[in-house]
């Protein structure tokens, strides 16, 4: 099969560059490898209840609502603006998210060692690359031991220490002093934040924005899973042995992925000194009430070393439609480091841990819970190591030579939200048509 384009992965990215090409005449195919496309962006619904791969909510920036993102084909009456009610668990309570701001609801002793720490925390060092010792000299140390430090590990599922800055952007509150101080008062003040508001679907789950941007594509080819690229004859074979040849390629699949199936020593090198982790997303249908703690938190972050999920989360709270009425959907997220992902024992262990933990917090019994739905996002979070920058350009660089133009979220190896990822797949095709 000759191709001139050719979309490697169906995820949100990957459709977005399909309805770009198809709109502008072009001879393309998508090739998808499960049996449906969406990538993370879906949803699973089981009898009364509906579990997205993990929380998936749209923030918007370019786009002033979910009907003006292109190609994707949405209503805005289909969606509701949601109010975010974010939560970080500490000192055995609920402190508004994010907590840096909010260091005036902990327990009168923890809070005044926060502020201590706070007023006493080192300077900033000259070369400002490392995360770790940007949370330390932005929020003191007892914050950063006691709460940001851990919840970013967890989540990372690597030290912070390996982390620049990079791994900052705009989706971490930057240490403003006076937010902090009247945090500290707690005067209430509100303050805007990127996320304040988001747009989920009123029923359907993220599924709603995946069926928006395949809706219409007329060359898609699923189980089509790409098992080599051979880089100088331009062709991809997949391992039910369709090989495609292709003048221009956009691929959404982790570009370590990627460069590994190129087999080409220089990009394999490079790719060797990438790092990702990755998240198991438990889906739990419960049945009756959640704990009046609970009873409108979106989401809730929890650093306890002790625990062993990093976010607890309620898709019921975020959209009624989630579960039938009585019941609730909520997930909870663990992170594993990338490369030990198959090492772990998933259901008769983790999953055994993370419910005893939920009983133990008093956050939901194990008897209430109904069903399981567990997804495995084998690259969930990519690091941004110092050398990160440098890598992908290199590897960007060596494989535009030879036509291909990744994009989207991990096509980039990049820490960014659906929104940019989209953007990123239009941008990139639009600028070889």
């Amino acid at each position: 099969m000759s191709r001139k384009w050719l979309v490697a992965g169906g995820g949100i990215s990957g459709l977005a560059a399909a309805q770009c090409l198809q709109a502008n005449g072009r001879d393309y195919v998508l090739l998808e490898r499960c049996p449906a496309v969406g990538g993370l962006t879906r949803t699973t619904q089981v009898e009364d209840f509906c579990f997205d791969y993990t929380g998936h909510f749209l923030h918007l920036r370019r786009y002033p609502s979910p009907a003006q993102v292109p190609y994707a084909h949405l209503n805005d009456d289909d969606w509701a603006t949601v109010d975010r009610k974010s939560y970080f668990y500490a000192g055995e309570r609920l402190i508004e998210a994010p907590i840096q701001y909010h260091l005036g609801e902990l327990p009168d002793g923890l809070r005044q060692d926060c502020e201590k720490s706070y007023d006493e925390r080192p300077i900033a060092s000259g070369d400002g690359t490392g995360f770790r010792d940007f949370i330390v000299s932005g929020f003191g140390q007892v914050v950063a031991d006691r709460f940001l430090i851990p919840q970013n590990e967890k989540t990372m599922a690597t030290p912070l220490s390996r982390l620049s800055i990079g791994a900052v952007k705009r989706f971490f509150p930057p240490p403003d002093e006076a937010r902090i101080r009247a945090g500290f008062a707690n005067t209430g003040e509100r303050f805007a934040e990127y996320n304040t508001t988001f747009w989920y679907p009123k029923r359907g789950g993220i599924d709603v924005l995946t069926r928006g941007l395949a809706h219409g594509l007329t060359s898609v080819a699923t189980t089509q899973e790409i098992s080599h690229i051979d880089l100088n004859r331009r062709v991809a074979t997949t391992s039910a042995g369709l090989a495609v040849e292709w003048e221009k390629m956009f691929p959404s699949i982790p570009l370590k992925t990627l460069c590994e199936l190129t087999e080409d020593a220089q990009l394999a090198g490079a790719a060797a000194k990438l790092s990702h982790s990755s998240t198991i997303s438990f889906n739990f249908g419960v049945r009756g009430k959640l704990p009046s703690v609970l009873k409108d938190a979106h989401w809730v972050y929890v650093p306890d070393r002790d625990i062993p999920f990093y976010r607890f989360g309620c898709y019921s709270n975020i959209s009624s439609a989630m579960a039938s009425h009585g019941l609730n959907a909520v997930y909870v997220e663990v992170g594993v480091p990338g490369e030990e992902i198959d090492k772990i024992d998933i259901v008769s262990k983790t999953q055994k841990d993370v419910i005893a933990a939920l009983e133990k917090l008093g956050w939901v019994k194990s008897e209430d819970i109904i069903c399981a739905v567990t997804h495995v996002i084998r690259c969930a979070y990519v690091h941004h190591t110092p050398e990160r920058d440098q890598l992908v350009d290199e590897i960007l660089a060596r494989l535009n030579t030879f036509g291909i133009h990744p994009i989207g979220r991990y096509g980039l190896w990049d820490y960014v939200g659906m929104e940019d990822s989209i953007s990123s797949a239009l941008t990139t095709v639009e600028a070889q048509l």
